[in-house]
């Protein structure tokens, strides 16, 4: 399921600033680039829109690139771009940042994601003794998948909507608990957390294709299910 798309207004405050106003060539013009394109992504824009903007955009900027150059420096790249699982945070635009005061963005998805990666929604050692003593071996697994997207949550401040890949939960998995394990396995395994309540998918990554852009998901308030006659939870 797409999401929606969302009007340009809501592009992160610098990279709206940038992409309004133009910027210099080299080192501005490759973040921006990039950041621009990372920001469409979030708001719903497609490939094709992407470089039409882009297009436009470019136009703005101090010495525009030619025809030529365009092809290689914007539409390139934006293919470039969607064979990988690109990400863009503040942290990489600190040099552009407009500060507190002026970014609205900053607000909301610095201060308040912090106060949201504080707890988790459930308590892990419910849901581990619930994964293993339903799936077995396979919930150890699960649970390493919960941890290693916990740790990712926490390491990268994304808050409460964190945006990754199969292959780097893979990764974590690999170097945190010395498990290696394929991205498909991973895919798989959040398909049961899913169905099980633990987390949900809020942004859905390019479909028909594996990963190309990362989902975006988000951990419930699971609970462990009431003990009765027909559950051996």
């Amino acid at each position: 399921m797409a999401i929606d798309k969302r009007p340009l207004e809501n592009l992160r405050d610098c990279v709206k600033r940038a992409f309004y106003k133009g910027c210099s060539r080299g080192y501005a013009f490759r973040k921006m680039r990039h950041a621009i394109i990372f920001e469409l992504k979030r708001l719903g824009y497609e490939s094709s829109e992407i470089k039409d903007l882009l297009l436009e955009w470019n136009k703005k900027n101090e010495r525009p690139y030619k025809m030529g150059e365009e092809k290689r420096q914007i539409l390139r790249y934006v293919d470039w771009y969607e064979s990988k699982e690109c990400k863009m945070g503040c942290n990489a635009l600190k040099d552009f940042c407009l500060g507190e005061e002026r970014c609205q963005f900053y607000k909301e998805t610095t201060f308040f994601k912090r106060q949201q990666t504080q707890e988790l929604p459930f308590k892990l050692e419910d849901l581990k003794k619930f994964l293993t003593d339903r799936y077995k071996p396979e919930g150890y697994l699960m649970v390493c998948i919960v941890q290693a997207l916990r740790r990712y949550q926490i390491e990268k401040v994304t808050g409460e909507i964190i945006l990754v890949g199969h292959r780097t939960i893979a990764s974590i998995i690999r170097d945190a608990f010395g498990h290696t394990v394929n991205p498909m396995y991973v895919w798989r395994k959040f398909n049961l957390l899913i169905d099980e309540g633990v987390i949900e998918i809020v942004i859905r990554g390019k479909s028909g294709q594996f990963r190309n852009l990362a989902n975006g998901y988000r951990f419930l308030p699971w609970q462990p299910p009431e003990n009765n006659h027909n559950n051996p939870y």
